[in-house]
């Protein structure tokens, strides 16, 4: 099965499973935030999306963020 290395870290870890193909890890997906844009966000809002948008940040430098700062 393929899943976020994150859901099965532990169970990695443990010996519970093992991660073959290793050497051929797969595409990133796209994550999206959606929230609406006509109203005001809350400063806990806008702390979760500024930490969500470091966590899934791209490792190349051209990353775009499409959230309003």
């Amino acid at each position: 099965m393929q899943i976020p290395h994150y859901h099965a870290e532990h169970a990695i870890r443990s010996g519970a499973l093992v991660e073959v193909l290793s050497r051929f890890p797969p595409l990133p997906s796209p994550v999206s935030l959606l929230y609406p844009h006509n109203r005001q966000m809350s400063p806990r809002v806008r702390v979760f999306i500024d930490w969500l948008a470091e966590l899934f940040k791209p490792a190349s430098t051209s990353s775009s963020q499409h959230y309003d700062q």
